[in-house]
């Protein structure tokens, strides 16, 4: 018979085992909750303190989605969807339900005893077939093979491209190394020798400067030595100059001050008798208009 139509009925087999696996744990929650708790409670009394931190607090939940991916990994695993990550998701679920449901250990009755070995056995006959589903690549090279054989015919030419750098590199740092000899001597000797023509320059410019440097400032000295008693000079002359025409303008200024006021003194009196005669005669011509309004006033 061939291959392939077996490994279909295989895969289809397996998946509608786990389908039917789920929907009934998801139907009847609570047998599986109850044992789940009970397993939860022994495995915080009896494990050390690390690991009973780490035991969850509602293994219903867990239960839930244990029952979730066996329906959805046996669905993928039967029509032949990634039926290889599918089988190690079913054969992770399957260590859960075995350890709480198949607990023949921990039974008395031995009727009771004997079914949960049965089924115990069973479940270990389903994680053996997961597992060669899970390992079955339909007779292609699974890719650690492919990685491998790659690596192994690379090998030799990674290993001759490998041998040729070291030996490129190793002809090139020498070569860097006779060049840096060769240069650095030169440019040392270079660098010598200019160094000295610096320092013999430095050398003979120095008095020069520090001459020209003494006979600049003793020349700026003797100007400032030269030219000050002038500007002095020019001080006193030109302050003695204003003050001389100061004292000469003076009582002219003095004088004409004394004329303008008198001048406006005159004009004042003068205006002042103009503006008086002004009124009394404005007041004459008021006085018969208050009158006649009066009178009015009191005919009225």
């Amino acid at each position: 018979m061939p291959i392939k139509p077996v490994r279909r009925i295989a895969r289809a087999l397996l998946g509608t085992t786990f389908v039917a696996a789920g929907v009934n744990g998801l139907m009847n929650e609570k047998p599986r909750a109850a044992a789940a708790n009970a397993l939860a409670d022994k495995g915080r009394t009896g494990l050390p303190e690390a690991l009973a931190a780490r035991v969850p607090d509602d293994p219903s939940q867990f239960v839930r989605v244990n029952s979730v991916a066996q329906v959805v990994g046996g669905f993928m695993l039967a029509t032949g969807r990634a039926p290889r990550p599918a089988a190690f998701v079913l054969a992770a679920t399957v260590v859960p339900g075995t350890v709480t449901e198949q607990d023949f250990w921990a039974e008395n009755d031995p009727d009771r005893k004997a079914a949960k070995r049965v089924g115990f056995l069973k479940d270990l006959g389903l994680l053996g077939g997961l597992m060669i589903a899970a390992a079955d690549t339909e007779g292609k090279p699974s890719l650690g093979w492919r990685a491998r054989r790659t690596f192994s015919r690379e090998e030799p030419r990674i290993a001759a491209e490998g041998a040729a750098l070291a030996a490129a590199a190793k002809v090139r740092g020498a070569h860097l190394a006779d060049v840096a000899q060769e240069q650095g001597a030169h440019l040392a000797e270079v660098a010598n020798e200019r160094g000295t023509q610096l320092a013999e320059i430095a050398r003979e410019r120095g008095p020069q400067l520090a001459e020209a440097v003494r006979t600049r400032g003793a020349h700026l000295f003797e100007v400032a030595k030269d030219r000050g008693p002038e500007v002095a000079d020019a001080a006193r002359t030109r302050s003695a100059q204003i003050a001389e025409v100061a004292k000469q303008k003076g009582p002219e200024l003095a004088e004409a001050a004394r004329e303008r006021s008198t001048y406006l003194v005159d004009s004042a009196r003068e205006r002042g008798s103009e503006l008086a005669a002004a009124a009394r005669e404005r007041e004459e011509i008021a006085a018969p208009a208050r009158h006649w309004s009066s009178r009015i006033g009191r005919t009225a």
